[in-house]
């Protein structure tokens, strides 16, 4: 199927992290030192959501449970605990690249299509949502659906959606909000302001 060979590629750019044997969905929260309390959600076959930085532990809980109501918490879970580890390590800009297993099932052909294009954009750089079309076949008409694609991204900083800014150069939506968004291109550049790129399209 179209769908299962999205899926396919995909993962293509991610090294692989085993997870738990068990296709339960099981959820993890975590603090990131500066930025704030996250929150995952795995199933056996590996990540479903992250939820981006909030101020307080509570708030990472409720960010899970608006869209995994009864999902049951596993502080001590070794895959949820290896994805916390990686983000923690890439909002200390200590780590460019994710090594994790994503579940992505129930996501059209066209959502895994644009995530797929959106995980190639290379640490440090950004691209439009013109380019993202373009990656998935449409023309700049298909920026306002790509750029719906990019906002249901379930799992951000891991597929990096705050890489993609307006043919502009400004930024747009983020679920995180503009300043978080700012906040990651910063971390990424290496300095405090952004340069951003957009001669990719």
């Amino acid at each position: 199927m179209a769908e299962d060979r999205a899926a396919e590629n995909l993962a293509a750019p991610f090294d692989n992290v085993a997870p738990a044997e068990a296709d339960e969905l099981r959820g993890l929260t975590f603090e990131a030192a500066s930025w704030g309390w996250l929150g995952l959600v795995a199933s056996g076959r590996g990540l479903r959501m992250l939820g981006l930085p909030r101020r307080t532990e509570a708030g990472a809980v409720r960010c899970l449970r608006q869209h995994y109501t009864n999902v049951p918490l596993h502080p001590a879970d070794p895959f949820l605990l290896e994805v916390a580890r990686q983000v923690q390590a890439y909002l200390a800009g200590k780590l460019r690249n994710y090594a994790v297993e994503l579940d992505l099932r129930g996501h059209t052909s066209f959502e895994l299509a644009v995530w797929a294009a959106v995980a190639r954009i290379p640490y440090g750089q950004t691209r439009t949502y013109a380019w993202v079309a373009g990656q998935v076949g449409g023309g700049p008409a298909a920026a306002q659906a790509a750029g719906a694609a990019v906002g249901a991204n379930p799992v951000p900083l891991i597929i990096p959606c705050h890489r993609v800014i307006g043919s502009d150069g400004s930024l747009h939506g983020f679920a995180g909000g503009l300043h978080m968004k700012t906040r990651l291109l910063a971390l990424e550049s290496g300095q405090g302001s952004l340069a951003l790129d957009t001669d990719g399209g």
